[in-house]
């Protein structure tokens, strides 16, 4: 093989890496609630025991970032209670009328939607706590995005980080990125760990402080 095939076969390779990336971004928005949902994604990310780890209080205000399907927004609205707010924000107006659909029926009246952009979450007021559950990876430019997260948390105020560390679906290389490279942006930003969680399978889990 000649230099000239070699060059066009890594072209495509490339090429195909690419497109897997571009299909699962264009996943439709109706199917991907059924796999955000499902029941080995609720198993592995272990959604009650992140919430009750958490140690949220009644009257907190919680930003779920990157809320999907609302896996756990609504489990936060819950232990937020009546009087606290979760604001649910995504990208994908279909996820967030999913959102919106599935708290009436629920009842969870302490739920807003808001339909943030790529650069900007958008989040209305300064909150408690940001949650980044397997989103940050879909995010360019994540040392600045994290940086301007500052300006929305109160005093005190923390960031939750759950994102892959293993065991990555296909079409995701170009997403990857690890928890060191995690930690000098969080660090650069003006963030301090605050706390490690060890217990989920494929998932770091880190909150930090500014």
């Amino acid at each position: 093989m000649n230099w000239r095939q070699l060059s066009w076969l890594w072209f495509l390779l490339a090429l195909l890496i690419f497109d897997q990336s571009l299909l699962a971004q264009r996943r439709d928005p109706l199917q991907y609630i059924e796999i955000l949902e499902s029941a080995d994604r609720v198993r592995k990310l272990q959604v009650e025991r992140v919430v009750e780890v958490l140690n949220l209080k009644p009257g907190e205000v919680v930003a779920d970032l990157g809320a999907g399907s609302g896996l756990f927004t609504r489990p936060i609205a819950r232990e937020v209670g009546p009087s606290g707010t979760v604001y649910a924000i995504d990208i994908d107006s279909v996820l967030l009328a999913h959102i919106e659909e599935t708290a009436r029926r629920e009842g969870l009246n302490n739920i807003e939607t808001v339909q943030a952009n790529e650069y900007d979450p958008r989040i209305p007021e300064e909150v408690n706590l940001v949650l980044i559950c397997d989103t940050l990876h879909h995010i360019d430019n994540r040392p600045a995005y994290l940086k301007a997260l500052r300006r929305y948390l109160k005093p005190g105020g923390r960031i939750a980080i759950i994102d892959l560390e293993k065991n990555w679906p296909p079409g995701h290389d170009l997403n990857k990125f690890t928890v060191s490279e995690l930690l000098t942006w969080m660090g650069d930003a003006g963030f301090r760990v605050d706390q490690r969680f060890d217990f989920l399978e494929d998932n770091f889990f880190i909150t930090f402080r500014y």
